[in-house]
């Protein structure tokens, strides 16, 4: 026999190793750039998502405005459905910002919690402004202001974000 028949050559060793490494680098690479691609998607959606709840809530607050514009100083047939029109824009407005809250965290919020939970919140003016209403008060004037200024200011604190 010869001496050095059975034993492996080196260079055959080497090559096998490099190849394999060199996969392993190829399937690293890919698999880093589909990583890549995805979280680039999820964060483009995210956004986009963000932007829509953003537009359809300054467009929930804009029709609230446009209701209550339509109130009359006055209560006629139409005033108790209109208010509720508005309440149902305003609640809109809210639920879309918790929405956003619960995507993408609370810095997220479309709208502070504070124009819902002060002291004088625009649920708190609409439930007065029901009261005269269903009680046959014949000068809402005031109240309708009131609700006009907070709705106003609901839509200049959307429109700066």
């Amino acid at each position: 026999m010869y001496r050095n028949s059975f034993q492996p050559s080196g260079n055959v060793n080497t090559r096998r190793r490099y190849r394999i490494v060199l996969i392993l680098c190829v399937i690293f690479f890919l698999s880093t750039v589909a990583l890549a691609v995805t979280v680039g998607s999820n964060a483009a959606f995210r956004t986009n998502t963000v932007n829509k709840l953003n537009q359809r809530t300054r467009n929930a607050i804009g029709n609230a405005i446009s209701e209550a514009e339509k109130l009359d100083g006055s209560v006629i047939s139409g005033t108790s459905s209109q208010l509720g029109r508005v309440r149902q824009n305003v609640y809109l407005a809210e639920q879309l910002s918790s929405m956003s809250v619960e995507l993408s965290g609370e810095d997220a919020r479309l709208i502070p919690l504070s124009f819902f939970s002060s002291n004088r919140d625009i649920y708190d003016t609409l439930d007065d402004y029901d009261q005269l209403v269903q009680g046959g008060v014949s000068n809402t004037h005031d109240l309708k202001t009131e609700l006009l200024n907070q709705l106003y200011n609901l839509q200049h604190y959307l429109s700066e974000e």
